[in-house]
């Protein structure tokens, strides 16, 4: 009998959020690639909103190979890993419920990994925001930067694995690590920073072309600024040998003396009692002088970081 197995699976961590998921599915059915030439797993994290309905019309009606796993709410790595465990393709395409995919994205994923079999070689789509969103000044410091980073750049390290739009084979995870389920930010960066010691490298193709379906506001801003500290925090507890790595990130304990005395002087003038005034300015400058109101916000970001990395850091 022929193997049937898709040589391909995109898989979804999700968590109530019914309607952007449908977007997200809505694209996948709109690819190039034939649609039973790949495999949709929706891994559903506890969701207590209809996702199970509306993920189940795309298994019965669209993807022949398509598969919705549902957990109790243990957080979406672990949901990420249940996939994995139990996907059919040799590739692993990770995406978000809010990456709407372009037509090609899927079948540009399995050109590169067709091109390069090796077992550890990955590929990173770009993201930006979508169109249908209005647009903000949020966006700017968020995607675009991040992606900013990485212009006219083809091969990349363990800093440019974002599961919103990433590739990998899955012997290579089988066989060197999935993801901390310990951690609510930065996993996939964790993940990548393990795999890079067995050679694992990351490839950028801007051309396999997502787009981001959230609206993003200041607080949804500074609030990941707040997990993005607290994560780190337990990172480090959980790999204090990693301090030169985490420093690269903004885990600024670890980073030389100078560089600190830097971060103590920020934090007298940027913290808890001038932030509020510091978000309005912000506000104030975000249409007529964007370029102030993007440092004031990096500004902010960063003291919450610090502050979130403190107190995680005093806990037990």
């Amino acid at each position: 009998m022929a193997d049937t197995r898709a040589s391909l699976t995109v898989i979804i961590p999700t968590y109530n959020r019914a309607e952007i998921l449908e977007k997200c599915l809505e694209s996948l059915a709109k690819q190039t690639l034939p649609l039973d030439a790949f495999q949709v797993v929706v891994a559903d994290d506890g969701s207590r909103d209809d996702t199970r309905k509306r993920a189940e019309r795309f298994l019965k009606d669209v993807f022949p190979k398509m598969r919705y796993l549902w957990q109790e709410n243990s957080g979406q790595n672990a949901a990420r890993n249940r996939a994995i465990q139990e996907s059919e393709g040799d590739i692993l395409l990770f995406i978000n419920d809010d990456t709407i995919a372009t037509p090609t994205l899927v079948e540009q994923h399995k050109a590169f990994h067709d091109l390069n079999p090796a077992s550890h070689l990955a590929m990173l789509g770009r993201i930006t925001i979508s169109p249908e969103i209005p647009p903000t000044v949020f966006a700017k410091l968020h995607l675009d930067a991040a992606f900013a980073q990485w212009h006219e750049k083809k091969e990349l390290d363990w800093h440019a694995f974002y599961t919103c739009n990433v590739s990998v084979k899955k012997a290579f995870l089988l066989e060197y690590g999935l993801f901390d389920e310990s951690l609510r930010y930065n996993d996939d960066l964790e993940l990548a920073l393990r795999l890079s010691r067995h050679g694992f490298k990351i490839f950028y193709d801007p051309e396999a072309l997502g787009y981001h379906y959230h609206y993003l506001t200041e607080k949804s801003y500074t609030d990941l600024a707040k997990l993005s500290g607290k994560t780190l925090a337990v990172w480090y507890k959980n790999a204090p040998h990693l301090e030169q790595e985490l420093a690269s990130i903004g885990f600024y304990l670890t980073t030389p003396f100078l560089a600190r005395v830097k971060y103590f002087l920020g934090d007298m003038i940027v913290n808890e009692a001038t932030i509020p005034l510091i978000l309005r300015c912000a506000r104030r400058f975000a249409d007529t002088h964007q370029a102030l109101a993007l440092t004031l916000y990096q500004k902010v970001y960063r003291a919450l970081e610090r502050k979130n990395i403190r107190e995680e850091m005093k806990r037990t």
